[in-house]
């Protein structure tokens, strides 16, 4: 339901995030693939709920490796000196999907 109502809220209209039988009969996906600023936006979560003061100054993702629905994945975070967090996306098999960084103040 999540993947749908951020397609919906972001407009993105893609089957690959919503269209179970789609993903995996044309396009051979085990699943439906997690969106990329969806990502990126429950790594910024992660920040907040660990960080409540911090304010956020600047954020920066890359994607590198899709996720999907029918596998867990964790979102992970470290300070990195005073004013930055190093924050990471990895798979169920532990393989980096997403990389980020945050300035905060």
């Amino acid at each position: 339901m999540l993947l749908f109502r951020y397609s919906a809220l972001t407009f993105n209209g893609h089957r690959i995030h919503y269209d179970r039988s789609y993903i995996t009969g044309v396009e051979g996906y085990p699943g439906l693939v997690v969106h990329g600023p969806l990502i990126a936006t429950l790594l910024l979560d992660l920040l907040r709920r660990e960080m409540p003061v911090a304010r956020v100054e600047r954020f920066e993702f890359k994607a590198v490796r899709p996720l999907f629905d029918v596998h867990r994945f964790s979102v992970c975070g470290r300070p990195d000196g005073d004013q930055a967090v190093r924050l990471w996306a990895r798979d169920h098999e532990g393989f980096l999907a997403m990389e980020a960084s945050a300035r905060i103040r």
